[in-house]
């Protein structure tokens, strides 16, 4: 009987996710709209899964090179969806899509996304309805909870945008049934594997759902219910005991997302989060919200404050109350959000408290009068009409308002079950329709077509010619570095070893790397990103950069053109003439405190290998800074500000030609960060070099640090900005004549290397020699050595790259990863199985 009852339930919710689904599925039919976020979506969301699925298909280790410049992509995807259950099953599907569809794994994923889609719309729905029963609503106005809260604009907000981030509304449904089950009950299954179920998929998820139900539990056990089996302190104990034995079911996954956290560099400008929220549509959550719209009888429903007799109608009264109220201010997107950076989207809490509040107040209708009805409606009349009126913006689901209303009053004074099925209908009509109205009134913006995608973000030309160049590369560790905005994770689209990351967590190692150690000029100084090496001809051959793709003059001056083709626009294919073999033993080493710049730690990596103990350095390059004659253009320079009177205006360098004439580029360090204004992003230019900063408000904004900006060596050297107010401190000029890379490439070029990928890890063959082999790949806990099937210590070198120490007579090198944490995580889990199991055993013998 249960077992049909769900799957009764279950076939109602495929149904309505179909409707709901049925407006986007037409225009990507009709119209080859995508329901996929222009931004994160085809910028993450897409890459990360077909990068996931491809690696998840191969087996292959949960360590791989072509990870932006390397690491553990399980443990750094965590956050996404290395280890979501629901993207599990999408995967299980692809797999199967593909023995009948054989397009492109792209156009299968962007498939998959309408599935997965319907099928999470689906399990919200389930676990919605089944929370709703278990609560007292009654079948009718349970399903009506269920379409309120599987409808509502912050799941369709979240599936499309990033779409993971709504597997939350499954887990809290789940949650609070678990939950209500075993204060009532006694039963901890549910609650248990919901716990575990959420800790699994992702740590920052379980971080919401810990606030949110521990709330939910403790307005429980404040306040009993008269149903409730479990005194206070057996709900408490139970609870823990429930919580704790879910945490080990699951900590595998929630330990990857916690060691990715910790391994993350999220530094940011200083936080100021002001008391109350900016006023403005885009926060308006009864009338043309960006994240939520609530369902206008919810906001009926609080103010008939004669249902609040009944307990569980005042708890979700006060609960969403006390959400609405938090919505006013950042500080609660700031606490959810581990208390950093503000976000609203907590506020499927809110979406989930109103729809059971609607449903509750449909069910107790029957109690109010007429007059109580109308003045519980009159606030909300208000707000949206005056909402409407300031947004000079019409809505088609405010028509629903006056005509739910009459019916509203027709089944007070007639209660029957007809009248209200017809509220239920109408209410469900209402939400359907402001989706609708979300979609084309607030979110329209930020869809594309299929036209756009397959000509700017995926281009099939561009695959053609990156799978050439592939096609000729030596080994498993040679990259391809694209300069191409349309998403800084290209290398997961195009399926080659590249030189960019645009994820939310990655190997803090790498953005020292490129901040600290090498001071690479990046174009966005943001959070989540670096790309590309500011073309750097030592960085490029040490990191085995062969072919740079771009559609601009920005390549190193020693790269050769050898092709050039039309994808979305012009794009030259251009050669590095002093490739490095892929992994190479050095037989210097190097103390890495004797190095004190840039140009310095280049030398060092190319004439044998950095470490925290070696020998001294002797790099040393002369400042030409002294020998500069500065002046202004168009800008006043007093102390460190600048203050630029019109575009392009700034500092001018100009030298001797004899202190110019023997090098090839010039390394200019510096600092430069605007003042004045705060609110426009700008650009520093160097000579032909420019790079792009986000404004000073941007909110994931990184501190402004030293960086190279390396550009052809010339008597002149222009420092422009656009018009505005900066801090510029110019450090030093350094030369570069390319003799160190020279000598490396004639050196290394004798006894070339091969780094091989396989299912287990990596392999190189060794040609005699002793040393230090240097792997051009992150070091990180996890990675282990076996010399000729022996284990050998693994080192961090060259301030990010992995090394292993090598003797003459050593053969070969396998190189394997296993992340640290999971060994010791499957046997916890095991415990928490098995405490499960007994747990479950001895409530089964009390029952019997």
């Amino acid at each position: 009987m249960m077992l049909k009852r769900f799957m009764t339930i279950s076939a109602i919710a495929l149904l309505m996710s179909l409707i709901f689904y049925l407006p986007d599925l037409y225009r990507y039919v009709a119209n080859g709209v995508l329901y996929i976020g222009k931004g994160d979506g085809m910028k993450q969301m897409i890459p990360f899964q077909v990068y996931l699925y491809e690696h998840f298909k191969e087996s292959r280790t949960f360590y791989d090179v072509s990870f932006g410049l390397g690491g553990d992509y399980f443990t750094s995807l965590s956050y996404y969806y290395a280890t979501s259950l629901v993207s599990y099953i999408t995967f299980l599907l692809l797999a199967v899509y593909q023995l009948f569809n054989h397009a492109d794994v792209i156009t299968q994923m962007i498939h998959m996304q309408y599935v997965t889609a319907i099928l999470k719309c689906s399990l919200v729905f389930v676990a919605m309805y089944y929370a709703a029963k278990e609560i007292g609503l009654k079948n009718r106005p349970a399903l009506l909870a269920a379409i309120l809260y599987s409808w509502s604009t912050i799941f369709y907000y979240f599936t499309y945008t990033w779409s993971f981030f709504s597997d939350v509304m499954i887990y809290l449904s789940l949650s609070i049934l678990g939950l209500e089950r075993l204060l009532r009950k006694g039963r901890p299954f549910i609650l248990i594997m919901s716990i575990a179920v959420t800790v699994f998929s992702n740590f920052y998820l379980a971080y919401y759902e810990m606030i949110a139900v521990g709330i939910y539990f403790l307005l429980r056990v404040i306040r009993r219910h008269h149903d409730d089996r479990l005194t206070r302190p057996q709900a408490v104990l139970q609870t823990v005991a429930a919580a704790v034995i879910g945490f080990m079911v699951g900590n595998i996954g929630f330990i990857a997302g916690v060691t990715s956290f910790i391994n993350n560099d999220r530094t940011l400008e200083k936080l100021n989060v002001p008391l109350l929220i900016e006023w403005s549509s885009n926060n308006n959550i009864f009338y043309g919200g960006f994240h939520l719209v609530v369902i206008f009888v919810a906001v009926i429903a609080l103010f008939s404050f004669k249902l609040y007799r009944y307990y569980y109608y005042k708890l979700f009264a006060v609960a969403t109350w006390i959400l609405m109220l938090g919505s006013l201010t950042p500080f609660v997107g700031s606490m959810f959000n581990g208390f950093s950076m503000p976000q609203r989207r907590w506020v499927y809490i809110l979406a989930f408290s109103t729809a059971i509040l609607a449903a509750l107040f449909i069910q107790h209708l029957a109690e109010l009068t007429v007059r109580e009805l109308l003045l519980a409606a009159c606030p909300i009349i208000l707000v949206v009409l005056i909402s409407a009126l300031l947004l000079q913006q019409f809505d088609y689901w405010i028509l629903y308002i006056p005509l739910i209303v009459m019916m509203m009053v027709f089944y007070l004074k007639n209660p029957t079950g007809r009248w209200r099925s017809l509220i239920i209908l109408a209410t469900a009509l209402c939400q359907l329709t402001l989706i609708q109205d979300y979609h084309y009134g607030v979110q329209h913006p930020y869809f594309k077509t299929a036209d756009y995608f397959y000509a700017d973000v995926y281009n099939r030309k561009m695959q053609q010619e990156i799978d050439q160049l592939k096609n000729a590369q030596p080994d498993d560790m040679r990259r391809i570095s694209l300069n191409d905005n349309s998403s800084v994770n290209t290398p997961m689209y195009y399926g080659y070893n590249g030189t960019m990351l645009y994820s939310s967590i990655f190997d803090k190692k790498i953005l020292e790397f490129y901040e600290d150690d090498l001071q690479i000029a990046q174009d966005k100084q943001k959070n989540s990103y670096y790309a590309r090496l500011s073309g750097r001809e030592n960085l490029a051959s040490l990191l085995n950069v062969d072919h740079y793709i771009t559609a601009e003059p920005d390549a190193s001056p020693l790269f050769k053109q050898m092709d050039d083709f039309v994808a979305a626009k012009r794009y030259a294919v251009l050669k590095n003439p002093y490739p490095l073999p892929s992994v190479r033993v050095a037989d210097k080493t190097y103390a890495a405190s004797s190095l004190h710049n840039a140009l310095e730690r280049e030398h060092a990596m190319l004439a044998g290998v950095v470490k925290e103990e070696g020998a001294a350095g002797h790099f040393q390059v002369p400042d030409l800074l002294p020998y500069a004659k500065l002046s202004t253009d168009h800008a006043d320079y007093k102390g460190r500000t600048l203050d630029v009177k019109e575009d392009g205006g700034g500092l001018v360098l100009a030298f001797d030609r004899s202190k110019i004439q023997p090098y090839t580029e010039l390394y200019l360090t510096m600092k430069a960060d605007i003042i004045v204004p705060e609110d426009r992003d700008f650009y520093v230019q160097v000579n032909e070099k420019k790079v792009m900063k986000p404004k000073k408000k941007y909110k994931y904004r990184r501190r402004a640090k030293d960086a190279v900006m390396n550009v052809k060596a010339a008597e002149t050297i222009r420092i422009t900005f656009p018009k505005g107010t900066y801090h510029v401190e110019l450090r030093s000029v350094q030369g570069e004549d390319y003799q160190q890379l020279r000598q490396a490439y004639a050196k290394y070029q004798k006894k070339p290397l091969t780094f091989k990928k396989e299912k287990k890890g990596f392999s190189v063959d060794l040609q005699g020699d002793k040393g230090t082999l240097v792997l051009p790949m992150p070091y990180t806990t996890g990675l282990t050595a076996y010399v000729d099937g022996k284990e050998r210590p693994v080192e961090a070198v060259n301030y990010l790259m992995t090394g292993v120490d090598v003797k003459p007579h050593d053969k070969q090198v396998i190189i394997r990863y296993t992340p640290p944490y999971l060994k010791w995580g499957l046997v916890i889990m095991l415990i928490g199985l098995l405490s499960t199991a007994l747990w479950l055993q001895r409530i089964h013998q009390k029952t019997k």
